[in-house]
């Protein structure tokens, strides 16, 4: 047999032997079978500072007291430094505006050097009968330590103005004109109900066959000065009756 032969057999022979004598998973007690971990584990994301996150929601908190009552704006202002060149429509919304919900994640906090952070948020706002009419991203600079920080830096990354004018278009086009004023009545209403901060918006204008209109909207609602809100996509059905446009109630 040539040499290389004897050796590729060599090698193969070596190989099968060392497979055959590895040791098998064993199915676990509850008869699934073992997990094998290949290298190490990856080490978890490092958890925010809690004093960090207390400063974003205080600071986003004051500001959105601000917007409900614009003598807060001074308290508002004592959080940020000389630094932030920010008017009274950057930190509490144009006249006229509610800051109705803001949020942040904890993953969304950097640490920078010399003890200041990073960190990005969304902003909300309404007009005061309820209806959203921007949303923002910002992104934050905090310096100083503890109960002490302060906002350093302030800059929208982004702005986008929730404008209705296309769906009042739509409204007329489908002369359901009367239909979308029923619902914003409806609206304004459910946000007047609420014991939360709350706001809508109207999506669209759709027919829905037999004298029925379909209205997508959404309702928001957050607790006043904590980050965070609830959406939920609540679509107003409404038929056109003797008595004018009626809101049907929702299927359950």
């Amino acid at each position: 047999m040539p040499a290389v032969i004897r050796r590729s057999s060599a090698v193969i022979l070596l190989s099968f032997t060392i497979a055959c004598s590895a040791p098998v998973p064993r199915p676990s007690a509850s008869g699934a079978p073992a997990e094998i971990r290949l290298g190490k584990q990856a080490a978890p994301a490092p958890k925010a500072d809690p004093a960090a996150v207390r400063a974003v929601e205080r600071f986003l908190g004051a500001r959105q007291s601000a917007s409900l009552d614009r003598t807060r704006l001074a308290a508002a202002r004592r959080l940020i430094t000389s630094a932030v060149r920010a008017d009274d429509a950057t930190l509490a919304g144009a006249p006229g505006q509610i800051l109705v919900a803001f949020d942040y994640t904890d993953g969304s906090i950097e640490r920078l050097t010399s003890g200041r952070f990073r960190v990005t948020v969304y902003l909300l706002f309404a007009d005061r009968q309820g209806k959203v009419v921007e949303s923002r991203d910002e992104a934050l600079v905090f310096t100083g330590q503890g109960s002490s920080y302060v906002c350093a830096s302030l800059k929208t990354t982004n702005s986008m103005h929730w404008d209705s004018d296309e769906v009042v278009k739509g409204a007329a086009r489908l002369r359901a004109s009367q239909a979308l004023d029923r619902a914003d009545e409806s609206l304004r209403e459910w946000t007047r109900q609420q014991n939360r901060l709350a706001a809508y918006s109207i999506e669209d204008v759709f027919p829905a066959g037999s004298g029925r209109i379909m209205i997508p909207c959404l309702k928001f609602t957050a607790e006043p000065g904590k980050r965070g809100y609830d959406v939920v996509d609540s679509p107003i059905m409404i038929r056109r009756g003797p008595r004018g446009y009626q809101i049907e109630p929702p299927a359950n």
